[in-house]
């Protein structure tokens, strides 16, 4: 179903296509500018030439009457601008296109005295006389000369204003969370469709250039972010062949020595990465083409932990790359390219003190194609379309299968011998304060328990099998997008723009339990809860939580996220001004399993494994203005000022509420101390959930004010501030939350948030108490104030600088929303722990700094030529601390059962700072003339964090793992009330202590042969 759907998705974009001209978000830059006399006066009709050698043909426009030109949509690269007229010179100025960015290029052309032609090179800059974007970019040339590994992720570090992070999945905060940032990778999203993060392997080595844009966004290229959105363009063959050949490698020994245990794997492991690309004319002057091949190798022999030897670990990948450009007129330019990847990985997922058995292989594919075109008939219209195509499709599979099934019927006994091959077991440890638990703990350490540096048996850690026997999980998405462009007037020009995008993204997921999945040893510190039946009220010492498949007939679970947007926007330019009036209007539906349509209360019935319409947000929900003003009030200098609304498109409610969830639910099972079963309890969370009706999507709403100087011709300045406001966050809670949570709390209504929601399950036959909601009190704010700076002299130094002081915080922390300590994950966008049960509610201290939030950002990052043939570079940053807050179950011990301290705040939000975090990464490549066959030799050294500043984050915050000391006759500790800090912390054994450090110092080494 889903490929006839495309089909007719394709079918009717190639009609539109037939139809009209198109224009949108194709990987290309742009060229515009006046053209006048020396006495100042505008030259209509002087013919204007852009020549490049990514290009296969040259353009060609002519001004109009007030002196005008543009040449939209091309690639980008270095571009040679010739300005000639019967009677004048001709000038001609070369210019660095920069993807998604427009570079003015003004001329002067004066009598020709002389048959001499003058030549000046437009350098780039950060003043922009059209737009109030802020955009950047890099090109190939800097990224070569910088420090920056091979993973697609790391071109984030060089972003003005924006933390660095140590997360391998979540991107950094951008003024809005993690999650809400946009990745395109040659123009294709890649950003994990429902999750919101870089998830995918793209790599740096194909990149030509790099661009980011942090705010005001115009009614173009669908911008929808509620953070960044960061975009690149692969290299494109020329009309000289012409390729490289490179091989990488960190080796154990080129690294320090690390305080993160944790990720000591990850440094131990000997890395190789061997690329070679090729690229030149199939037909010249008409069709380019480059292809490459990348293959990165990762190995770790002889791998130990605390509980002794491990399985070595190998990652293997193989990625092949083919692009063409094709310009068969000059009025036409078309880009194809595909990627294909496979990468398989084995012996993975060990922690410290993480058992061999434990271990989980991976085989990951990736695809990323791309179709798009452009037209460019005359100087007064233009378009592009596009097609993308991006899948990632991937599977787990266990090290060790468990030796048992579980079974919840009465009767079942786990085999307390054997606990280490019925899942995976994590070692309790001791409680001091309670001597049953303690004495019952003590007896599992003394048998699956390991020695730690003291020579003493201990628990803590995990041993037995993986969670999961098979945990296969593919992402697709499929986008097509449209549009036209016009441009009107010409002392008030109106540039007229219109665009249509659809896109699909689906997720397959399906998941098979290994043995008893999470066991665990609360030792009598749990009791069975009341669907135990007639065990209710008695004390666990055991508990597993066990994926169910409760339907045999269902076998994964299909959920879609359909979008569709339409924008339109005219860029008026009137003198020295120029305004910008857009707006987007977006739909998105959201596709779910497990129900059929039907006439009832509830508008479903039950029909495992069909597709169902979930929820809709309708265009007239989803109306994103955007405008601007620019005034360049001296001619090259500029004011600016801009207000944007986003509607962040990520979210993960199409799986995380998918009825069929029930067909897969996650059960919570509870054993007495001889392993005999008691009972078990469905965890709420993980089953279908409905929606409350017309709830509003969540928005950010932005507004910037900004100047922009060129005090030379190599050195340009900008300065501007931002304010952002977000709201309406979508979560699942429980249904009856405010009147069993959020009783006395000023501002909670005093209301269920279905109030016929009974009626509708018993309709449906089944279902979740939990319910997708807008959170009450919900809200982030950011503000900003950011000041870069941009030298770049005779095309040997490249110099920029930038500070951010910001301001990040609110009641809603997505980037905190699941694993205090470590939330590098792709969590569910609109279903995670916050708003479930008591203190995870949005009035339970949340209100506070974010994970986010880093006051202060320094950046400098820079590119020397030096005059042996050698290029220097160099990124330092500094960046404050990352605010975290004690999180403890005890003061709302009379709400719950839970012992799960997990994202309940004892204190308010983001109370404490980790220290500020500063480093430094050098780049140096050597050049090595070869004096035949045209070939060069490079030698490169990249060194990370030079003077190897390993500064703690992610804290352990929990409560119950820092060990409190005094509690009264309810065992709850003395003093601990919601906000009451100081007495809180004398409960406690030890301070909150670090979990996570940055990288250590980390040194790699390339050789490149360049032909």
């Amino acid at each position: 179903m889903a490929a006839k759907r495309v089909i007719r998705i394709t079918l009717a974009l190639s009609l539109l296509l037939l139809a009209a001209p198109m224009v949108l978000a194709q990987q290309t830059g742009s060229v515009s500018g006046t053209v006048t006399s020396t006495d100042g006066a505008s030259l209509p009709g002087v013919t204007v030439e852009a020549r490049s050698n990514v290009l296969p043909q040259p353009r060609v426009t002519v001004t109009s009457e007030n002196g005008e030109y543009r040449f939209p949509s091309l690639v980008p690269g270095t571009y040679t601008i010739t300005f000639s007229l019967a009677g004048l010179n001709t000038v001609t100025r070369n210019v660095n296109v920069q993807l998604d960015q427009n570079q003015d290029v003004d001329a002067q052309l004066g009598l020709s005295g002389v048959s001499e032609e003058i030549t000046v090179t437009a350098e780039a800059t950060l003043v922009d006389r059209q737009s109030a974007e802020i955009s950047s970019g890099v090109s190939n040339e800097e990224i070569r000369a910088l420090p920056i590994s091979q993973e697609y992720r790391d071109l984030q570090r060089i972003i003005p204003g924006v933390q660095i992070t140590q997360d391998q999945v979540r991107g950094p905060s951008g003024g809005g969370s993690g999650q809400d940032n946009v990745y395109l990778f040659d123009g294709v999203n890649v950003t994990l469709p429902l999750f919101g993060v870089l998830a995918s392997d793209p790599a740096t080595h194909d990149v030509a250039q790099f661009s980011v844009l942090k705010g005001g966004a115009r009614a173009i290229d669908f911008e929808r972010a509620g953070g960044f959105s960061v975009d690149s363009v692969s290299r494109s063959g020329t009309n000289e062949f012409a390729g490289q050949l490179s091989y990488q490698t960190r080796r154990p020994n080129f690294v320090a020595d690390q305080k993160n245990t944790a990720t000591a794997t990850r440094f131990q492991q000997t890395r190789h990465w061997t690329t070679i690309n090729f690229g030149g004319p199939l037909l010249a002057d008409q069709l380019f083409f480059y292809g490459s091949y990348y293959r990165p190798d990762y190995r770790r022999d002889n791998q130990s932990n605390n509980y002794g030897p491990l399985p070595s670990y190998k990652l293997e990948r193989d990625e092949y790359f083919g692009k063409l450009t094709w310009t068969p007129t000059s009025a036409w330019l078309i880009n194809g390219s595909y990627r294909d990847s496979s990468k398989q990985e084995t012996g993975d997922t060990f922690g410290g003190s993480t058992a061999g058995t434990t271990g989980f292989g991976f085989k990951t594919d990736l695809t990323i194609a791309t179709l798009e075109g452009s037209w460019v008939p005359n100087a007064k219209m233009y378009g592009t379309f596009k097609f993308t195509d991006f899948a990632t499709p991937g599977g787990g599979v266990p090290g060790t299968l468990a030796a048992v099934q579980p079974s919840l019927a009465p009767g079942t006994r786990l085999n307390l011998d054997a606990l280490d091959q019925a899942g995976q077991f994590t070692v309790p440890t001791v409680i001091g304060t309670n001597p049953t638990q303690a004495a019952f703990a003590q007896q599992l350490i003394n048998r699956y328990g390991y020695v730690n540096a003291a020579g003493v048996r201990t628990g803590g850690g995990v041993i037995g099998t993986s969670r999961f026997a098979s945990d296969d999980d593919d992402f697709y998405r499929r986008s097509g997008e449209i549009g036209f462009n016009y441009l009107l007037g010409s002392n008030i020009t109106h540039d007229l723009h219109v665009g249509y995008q659809r896109s699909i993204d689906e997720e397959d997921r399906f998941q098979e339990p290994n043995g008893w999945g999470l066991l665990s040893a609360p030792g009598g510190t749990v009791n069975c809860p009341n669907a135990c039946g007639a065990n209710a009220g008695k004390p666990a010492f055991f508990q597993a939580q066990v994926l169910v498949r409760s339907n045999p007939n269902v076998d994964l679970i299909h959920s879609e996220f359909h979008s569709q947007n339409i924008e339109i926007n005219d860029t008026i330019r009137m003198n020295n001004w120029t305004f910008n009036v857009g707006v987007m209007a977006s739909e998105d539906t959201l596709y779910g399993q497990g129900l059929r349509e039907a006439d009832n209360v509830a508008g479903y019935v039950s029909a495992p494994g069909q597709k169902y319409k979930m929820h809709r947000t309708p265009f007239s929900k989803m109306i994103q203005p955007r405008l601007s003003a620019n005034w360049a009030y001296n001619g090259s200098d500029t004011l600016y000022a801009s207000y944007a609304r986003y509607n962040p498109a990520a979210n993960s409610d199409a799986r995380a509420a998918s009825w069929d969830r029930n067909a897969f639910r996650e059960i919570q099972v509870y054993f007495d101390q001889t392993g005999l079963i008691l009972g078990n309890q469905a965890i709420a969370g993980s089953s279908g959930k409905l929606f409350v009706d017309d709830i509003d999507p969540r928005y950010t709403d932005e507004y910037m004010i900004g100047t922009a100087q060129q005090f030379t011709p190599a050195l340009s300045a900008r300065l501007y501030g931002r304010y952002r406001y977000s709201t309406n966050f979508w979560e699942d809670t429980n249904n009856d939350a405010r009147i069993r949570f959020g009783k006395d709390v000023p501002g909670v209504k005093q209301e269920l948030y279905v109030p016929n929601l009974s009626a509708r399950l018993a309709a449906i036959g089944s279902g979740s108490t939990y319910v997708i909601a807008e959170l009450d009190g919900a809200f982030t704010k950011y503000y900003e104030a950011t000041l870069e700076s941009d030298w770049r002299a005779t095309n040997t130094t490249n110099l920029r600088g930038s500070y951010t002081w910001s301001h990040y915080y609110g009641t809603f922390d997505q980037d905190n929303a699941t694993f205090n300590t470590a939330n590098d994950t792709s969590t569910f966008i609109g279903s995670s722990f916050i708003g479930d049960d008591p203190g995870r509610q949005i009035w339970n201290l949340k209100y506070g700094d974010l994970r986010g939030d880093r006051r202060h950002i320094l950046k400098l990052i820079g590119t020397q030529v030096l005059p042996w043939h050698a290029t220097a570079g160099v990124i330092g940053v500094y960046q404050s601390g990352q605010p975290y807050q004690l999180e403890s179950v005890l003061p709302y011990r009379s709400l719950t059962t839970s012992t799960s301290d997990t994202n309940r705040y004892a204190e308010p939000a983001g109370r404490r700072k980790s220290p500020g975090h500063h480093q430094v990464d050098l780049n140096y490549t050597q050049n090595i003339p070869i004096p035949w066959g045209g070939l060069s030799f490079q030698l490169v050294l990249d060194v990370f964090n030079v003077y190897d500043k390993q500064t703690p984050y992610n804290y352990e915050t929990r409560v119950g793992q820092l060990g409190v000391l005094a509690r009264d006759a309810n065992g709850v500790c003395n003093g601990f009330e919601p906000g009451d800090v100081h007495s809180s912390i004398s409960c406690l054994q030890r301070e909150p202590f670090a979990k996570s450090f940055y990288d250590p110092r980390i040194i790699q080494l390339a050789a490149r042969i360049n032909f």
